[in-house]
């Protein structure tokens, strides 16, 4: 596990220097970090030996604040786990080969390889060591582009990995895009089939098999909008059920100085409206201003458990604007209030409940002479049970185009109206990055962090550490910058 990162990076890259193809194209990118981390471990203890705490609730002998039902034998609660430490690793390789004696045929791949070089095992999203994310064949023909293998689709209904086939083709005649794809989807958010036992957080609620991904696009792309469409079906192949049906719209606009943005996408499986957002914006030499409005609703496929909790969505309008007051500084703002929908519960235990919120944040932007910069945020949250302040800032030099540093710092404070646990987080570091050749690059950073987690008992801990992290990228091919470029195409009117 300790040399697996590097050992299949150097795999990749012999691979790629012995293929049979005409021309080809790698890039590798790895990084490592040094971190540490703290959680929460549940305990219990006999009711019979809870004592009362000063404020008049129920405690350990310890003292940390206990949990009891009425009549049980036990009482339950938390107290701070062991210092976690680990040491994760990743390498990520991208290659492109092409000229393999068929024209328009080309092979991509992108897959990454993950480990823990401490050997602890015990940072999050280590498995499986090895994941393709993409490797397809694809043939581009004229106005048609056709793909068979592992693909991401990427648009307004989320990114979505599959195994399959698509084929896509653009008309410049009538500034038209259609599109089509199947194939056996991937796990939502993630380069894994759902079955994976790296995606066990339901069990036995998790279809059996992969299901069956059909979808469809269209585009209209004229001189002063971008208008895109979507369909989108996922079945269980085990008894024909939807999993999951889908459509969405976008539209964009750009008239002189106003650009407008609209979508909206319709979970047609459960007849409802999804997420929605309306943006205009007004752009000037010396300042943009920005103002719209949008609707969250989370989306969760029918074979998982979270819809039987019926989310609502929460509507919210925005405004956000951007000043260059001189030619070295510049300062921006956004503002936001948003509004749950009524979820229709009773709260008779808990009164006053709040179902609103808002957030705004400021910052500015210098740039001191070709060398130096500096950047600083600052911003405040107040939400339903929950609230979050913060500031930070960053002074960069770089006193050529092959060296840059940095210094940073900032503070976090995320209080929380429910229950206990407040986190306070307080960090300083410094990073640098040296561009040895165009296409090898190495950098590192070290930051000392604080982490509080504020609590009136004894399940209060305070963490300090020193987290590096470090990474590399490089690329190289041959004859990539040799091929002529392909023939131009003629501007949509």
């Amino acid at each position: 596990m300790k040399r697996r990162p590097i050992v299949v990076a150097v795999l990749v890259a012999g691979f790629a220097g012995e293929a049979p193809a005409q021309d080809y194209r790698v890039r590798i990118d790895g990084s490592a970090q040094a971190v540490s981390f703290r959680g929460l471990q549940a305990d219990s203890i006999a009711a019979t030996q809870v004592v009362a705490s000063p404020s008049g609730g129920q405690q350990t002998p310890d003292g940390y604040a206990v949990r009891c039902a009425g009549g049980a034998t036990y009482c339950y609660y938390f107290r701070p786990g062991e210092i976690q430490r680990g040491l994760p690793a990743t390498t990520t390789a991208h290659v492109v080969m092409w000229g393999l004696g068929v024209t328009g045929l080309s092979a991509r791949a992108t897959g990454r390889v993950l480990g823990d070089l401490s050997g602890s095992q015990t940072w999050p999203g280590m498995e499986p060591a090895v994941q393709l994310i993409e490797g397809f064949l694809e043939y581009q023909r004229s106005m048609l582009t056709a793909r068979a293998g592992r693909q991401l689709l990427t648009s307004r209904l989320e990114q979505l990995g599959f195994d399959g086939a698509s084929l896509r083709g653009h008309w410049d005649d009538y500034a038209i895009d259609l599109g089509a794809y199947g194939g056996w989807g991937l796990g939502q958010a993630a380069a894994l089939p759902v079955g994976s036992p790296a995606l066990n957080p339901l069990d036995e609620w998790r279809p059996r098999e992969r299901q069956i991904l059909a979808g469809v696009e269209a585009g209209w792309l004229h001189r002063y909008a971008d208008v895109r469409g979507e369909y989108r079906r996922e079945i269980d192949p085990l008894d024909n059920n939807i999993v999951s049906e889908r459509a969405s719209f976008s539209a964009v606009s750009q008239l002189r100085a106003w650009h407008a943005a609209a979508g909206a996408d319709v979970n047609l499986a459960e007849g409802h409206l999804g997420s929605a957002d309306l943006s205009l914006t007004f752009l000037q030499p010396r300042y943009a201003l920005t103002a719209g409005a949008r609707r969250y609703r989370p989306y969760f496929s029918l074979w998982t458990l979270w819809g039987a909790f019926s989310p609502v969505p929460y509507h919210a309008v925005h405004s956000s604007g951007e000043w260059r007051a001189t030619g070295a500084l510049s300062l921006n703002a956004r503002a936001e209030w948003y509004r749950y929908q009524d979820a229709g519960v009773s709260t008779g235990l808990v009164a006053g409940l709040q179902d609103h919120g808002w957030r705004v944040s400021a910052g500015a932007r210098m740039t001191m002479g070709s060398a130096w910069s500096a950047d600083a945020t600052a911003g405040l949250e107040r939400g339903p049970g929950a609230a979050a302040e913060f500031a930070d800032i960053a002074l960069g030099y770089a006193p050529s185009q092959t060296v840059s540093l940095a210094v940073y710092g900032g503070a976090l404070a995320r209080p929380l109206e429910l229950r206990y646990y407040d986190a306070r987080s307080r960090w300083i570091g410094g990073r640098g990055e040296m561009q040895l050749t165009s296409q090898r690059r190495l950098w590192g950073d070290i930051a000392f962090i604080g982490d509080d987690r504020d609590r009136p008992d004894d399940a209060a801990s305070s963490m300090g550490q020193v987290r590096m992290r470090a990474g590399f990228s490089i690329a190289f091919g041959s004859g990539a910058d040799r091929t002529p470029l392909p023939p131009a195409r003629r501007t949509p009117r």
